[in-house]
């Protein structure tokens, strides 16, 4: 057991993080920028993301509820959609409808409501303490990191630990960091998708529905110009509808090209939010210019006392939902390191040569799906000719089987590895199913 732990950054990876520290650690410090005692379940200023849908795939709660028991329930008693992702969810491709399949248990909920019960639970363990402070930059003593430096924290300009964990985000200061202590950055990936994002609420009845679903993901697969559409029931009563478009073609915070590009959806379901008058509150854009990931497995030497998660060493293209499921699935990692008797003075490569797989999962997944686009660039993942081809197998083939349909969810919601997509039986099933008709009653126009 350690005295101490530091903990770099109070979002979601954050909040994993603390959690698995606190196993392993007499006490645990998270440093946030934001004051978290005030936060409640309003959007950060630390999360400009807060305002957009987010999905926590089946994958994630799970590990959600392994962490924290009762949190689903918890969630559904504040207000939570717990739905399956798989019928509830109805997912529309050109506004044609895949038939429904179950996957398992789904909550839908906005990021500061899922946030603020996440970090009740952490803060309720013994020894977690919340630091209101800006992390300036790591401490160390021969080789190994000793704690950081930080400004706007009190009179606090430094705070010692035996491990720090960086969970400060895609911005994240590490790489130079690490160089003022004399240690290499870890070399960098990354794929440039220029997405776009708008989202806005509407009030919503209880009993009130979109076509034959509680929710809506509508996908437009003109890669000349692909767009989408997500409408999901979050607590408060209220509909979150997110638009999203890529590079010339991202949204803006205009209500009149809000509603256009709802009223130009092939998703028919969806045109009542183009013009109905009880939208709550403005449009709020996000932008996401890049995916990126840094691969400290490769590192050549890193210090001891040192470990990153979330989107500190990934940062996933957000539609497809996987960012906080992956922060999930590295805090298991985490964890497992942790409790494999690693000590915390010696450097992690154990734990990020453990990483690499976890990550490279969903990297594949993204940036794969990314590629498709003409505009996007940069670091090409391995056989992309070959995944294109099997995704648009699948595209064709999920709108008209069920299974299959169910089988693509799975490998979305990261509870199996994509590569049984291509195993001979489902592959044969695919080939199949893709040269039937579609049913007369899948489309939604």
């Amino acid at each position: 057991m350690m005295d101490r732990a530091v903990v770099l950054g109070g979002s979601v990876a954050g909040l994993l993080a603390a959690r698995v520290m606190a196993d392993h650690a007499s006490e645990v410090v998270i440093v946030e920028r934001d004051d978290l005692a005030g936060a409640g379940v309003a959007p950060r200023r630390g999360v400009p993301q807060g305002h957009q849908v987010h999905g926590l795939l089946v994958r994630g709660l799970m590990y959600f509820e392994a962490q924290f028991p009762g949190i689903t329930q918890e969630l559904y008693d504040d207000g939570a959609e717990v739905a399956d992702p798989g019928t509830d969810l109805r997912w529309y491709i050109d506004g044609v409808a895949k038939p429904p399949s179950p996957v398992g248990t789904g909550v839908a909920c906005t990021r500061p409501f899922l946030e603020a019960h996440l970090r009740r639970r952490v803060m309720a363990l013994p020894g977690v303490r919340a630091l209101h402070g800006r992390a300036e930059g790591l401490t160390a003593t021969a080789g190994r990191v000793d704690g950081v430096t930080l400004s706007g924290a009190a009179d606090e300009a430094h705070l010692g630990g035996d491990v720090v964990v960086d969970c400060t985000g895609r911005s994240s200061r590490i790489d130079d960091w690490l160089a003022a202590i004399g240690f290499d950055a870890p070399p960098r990936r990354s794929v440039q998708v220029e997405l776009g994002y708008a989202s806005r609420f509407f009030a919503r009845s209880p009993a009130e529905r979109l076509g034959d679903g509680r929710a809506i993901m509508s996908i437009d697969e003109n890669l000349d110009r692909a767009r989408g559409v997500a409408a999901f029931p979050v607590e408060g009563g209220r509909w979150l509808v997110t638009i999203g478009g890529y590079h010339h073609d991202r949204p803006s915070s205009d209500p009149a090209d809000y509603g256009a590009r709802l009223a130009a959806d092939p998703c028919v379901a969806l045109h009542q939010f183009a013009d109905r008058d009880d939208a709550i509150g403005d449009v709020i854009t996000f932008r996401y210019p890049t995916s990126m990931r840094r691969e400290f497995d490769r590192c050549r030497q890193l210090p001891g006392g040192f470990l990153a998660l979330g989107d500190s060493v990934a940062s996933f293209d957000p539609i497809y939902g996987q960012g906080m499921t992956s922060a999930a699935l590295q805090s298991a990692t985490l964890g497992d390191y942790l409790a494999s008797g690693a000590s915390p003075h010696e450097p992690a490569t154990r734990y990020f040569r453990r990483l690499r797989p976890v990550v490279n999962s969903v990297w594949k997944l993204s940036t794969s799906a990314d590629f498709r686009l003409p505009h996007v660039t940069g670091d090409r993942p391995p056989g992309l000719w070959a995944t294109h081809r099997l995704n648009a197998l699948y595209t064709k083939a999920t709108l008209r089987d069920a299974d299959l349909h169910g089988l693509f969810l799975r490998v979305l919601n990261l509870q199996v590895r994509p590569e049984v997509m291509a195993r001979p039986d489902n592959l044969v099933r695919a080939v199949l199913a893709a040269r039937r008709p579609l049913p007369a009653a899948s489309s939604g126009r």
